[in-house]
């Protein structure tokens, strides 16, 4: 089952979040070979994207994964609610790891 975890992004920021993932005995997940993606959409069952995270793995063997959006991604977004969620793809197996709102506020 995914996490929760609400949101608020400032338009213009960048916006980074580590995810450190772990199994139920609390020990790190090694991650290598894995892919990582997300996504922000007005409403959960859209087609249109209001942006798209970058993941990037900083530490493989320890399961530490970045999910991120630079300034300028975050600038075309407009101000709103969102929902948003960033999923694991581990060869065929596509797995939702988080997911929540986004609170966009103009600066």
């Amino acid at each position: 089952m995914a996490a929760t975890r609400n949101i608020v992004i400032y338009q213009g920021d960048t916006y980074v979040h580590e995810l450190r993932l772990k199994n139920s005995s609390n020990t790190a997940i090694n991650i290598s070979g894995r892919t990582y993606t997300g996504q922000i959409r007005k409403k959960r069952n859209s087609d249109t994207t209001a942006a798209t995270f970058t993941s990037e793995i900083t530490d493989a063997a320890n399961g530490v994964v970045l999910m991120s959006l630079t300034a300028s991604n975050t600038a075309s977004i407009t101000s709103g609610t969102y929902v948003y969620d960033f999923q694991e793809v581990n060869g065929t197996t596509v797995t939702t790891l988080i997911t929540g709102c986004v609170i966009v506020t103009g600066k």
